[in-house]
């Protein structure tokens, strides 16, 4: 791969946006499962919540990712209270809401098919994978500063700014979640 002079716009384009999203959630981690529903919010003060409960509505957690990279977590249950698991559950959310991308570092790396966009974090590197035309959107990796360590992929069947499932698998352990939206049933 070369390094190539791009900038960070071409990525902005595919940025989703989650007004308002419920989704079918399923989580594989290390030989459990457990679904519910996930639901992301964006609020008033331009903060998105994202929470997650069982179809019974007991809520997993419910997190809040606020202006200028902060990040609240509201309610946990103390089963997942674990500082490894918020904290990569909260690196997952800010790859596919497109936090975390910081223009001043940013910079590209292309091969014959595809531009990885590189935001690079305090520990690690964002990467968003696109076509050489920028065109669409391939996936999104989060790297450490040798190998990937997550691959999400946003999939829009609709083709509104939404997307209409999302998948984030982990490639050094066993942890996949998949997310299927789920259509409003009344306008909002």
């Amino acid at each position: 791969m070369q390094k190539i002079k791009t900038d960070e716009s071409c990525v902005l384009l595919f940025k989703p946006d989650f007004v308002r999203a419920t989704y079918k959630i399923s989580v594989d981690v290390v030989g459990k499962h457990i679904s519910g529903l996930l639901v992301m919010k964006q609020m008033p003060d331009s903060s998105t919540r994202i929470v997650f409960t069982n179809e019974m509505g007991f809520s997993f957690f419910d997190f809040g990712f606020l202006p200028h990279d902060r990040f609240m977590v509201y309610q946990i249950v103390p089963q997942m209270n674990k500082k490894a698991l918020v904290k990569t559950l909260r690196k997952d959310f800010d790859l596919i809401l497109f936090r975390s991308m910081d223009s001043s570092k940013y910079y590209a790396l292309a091969d014959s098919n595809l531009v990885y966009h590189a935001f690079p974090q305090s520990s690690g590197i964002n990467f968003y994978i696109t076509d050489t035309h920028c065109s669409q959107l391939i996936k999104m990796q989060r790297s450490s500063n040798k190998k990937p360590v997550m691959e999400a992929q946003l999939y829009d069947g609709s083709g509104g700014n939404t997307p209409d499932s999302i998948s984030i698998r982990h490639l050094n352990f066993n942890f996949s979640i998949s997310l299927k939206k789920i259509p409003a049933l009344a306008p909002q």
